[in-house]
């Protein structure tokens, strides 16, 4: 038993330094201790009452300070959504990060089916991805695709008329963005597609951040409906998340519909985080988010529904 009294009280310090070390989440490499709140916060919690039960009465308030801390950043997304007070969706955006190396396209296209989304947005689109997108196009008539190598291409599909699009270099990086605006029955929507590159050196993490500034500066200076999605290698607990939301205006339509955390597969769903996001502006009601059906990706899809006010 002393073995296991140990253990826990390791396991807890251990905790409690990344807790601590997450508080500097603003710089390189010591962001990632923010992306596992909701790991700190149920283990810190499990570990109460063997503590309890071990009379570890130092340790004890530790835990219990380092759970409270964590379970602040988690619950509100696991706390229970408002009901829709518009009436249903009227728009189903769903985003998959395909996976560059991933060669089951069948899979993309069953998890496409399964959810009927009205919006697509696909993210690390190889040649050999765009050209399976034929396969959507009866369904998806309208396309803008941008397929690349070494997971920077990306494609918007959509089953309503794309008024405008472009590419957008937003950084130093070869991850473009797609901005589109779309003919939704009688509404307009503004979306982009978003996939800055993963944070690993510091070239990579001064890219990724300088999309979410670019893409910021470039959602306010738009009227009307907004839904940026994507890929965007952060969890919502990064400081850069943060500042995205508070820069851009927009809100995580994640919060209040549970994590759903996406990525990595085939990891369990527990130890998975939530790296793929849709965040809207205020005048887009978020109804529903869940996971989509696997795609052969190391990534699951996200499917969000939305509801709009339609406009004559």
């Amino acid at each position: 038993m002393e073995i296991v009294q140990k253990l826990i009280l390791v396991l807890v310090g251990a905790i409690c330094v990344l807790t601590a070390i997450s508080l500097l989440g603003n710089h390189l490499y010591l962001e990632l201790a923010t992306h596992f709140r909701w790991h700190y916060a149920l283990t810190t919690t499990l570990c109460l009452v063997p503590l309890v039960a071990f009379r570890s009465w130092k340790a004890l308030p530790f835990a219990l300070a380092c759970a409270l801390f964590n379970w602040s950043f988690v619950l509100p997304y696991v706390a229970a959504a408002r009901a829709s007070t518009r009436g249903p969706a009227n728009l189903r955006v769903m985003l998959a990060n395909v996976y560059e190396a991933n060669r089951d396209y069948a899979a993309l296209i069953s998890s496409v089916n399964e959810a009927k989304p009205d919006i697509v947005v696909l993210q690390e689109v190889t040649e050999a991805w765009g050209d399976q997108l034929q396969t959507l196009e009866a369904n998806y008539p309208y396309i803008k695709s941008v397929p690349r190598p070494r997971g920077s291409g990306m494609a918007l599909l959509s089953r309503y008329p794309l008024t405008d699009s472009e590419v957008l270099t937003l950084d130093s990086s070869t991850h473009v963005a797609i901005l589109a605006r779309i003919q939704v029955q009688t509404s307009s929507v503004t979306v982009l597609s978003l996939h800055p590159t993963t944070p690993i050196s510091p070239f990579k993490f001064s890219n990724r951040n300088q999309q979410f500034s670019q893409a910021s500066s470039l959602l306010r200076g738009i009227k009307g409906p907004r839904i940026l999605v994507g890929d965007l290698n952060t969890t919502m607990w990064s400081p850069y998340f943060r500042r995205l939301l508070e820069d851009s205006g927009l809100q995580d339509a994640r919060q209040g519909f549970g994590l759903r955390a996406t990525w990595p597969n085939p990891f369990p769903r527990f130890l998975q985080i939530p790296i793929d996001h849709c965040l809207v502006s205020d005048d887009v009601e978020v109804v529903s988010v869940r996971t989509g059906v696997r795609t052969g990706s190391d990534h699951r899809p996200l499917v969000v529904d939305l509801r709009m006010e339609t406009v004559d």
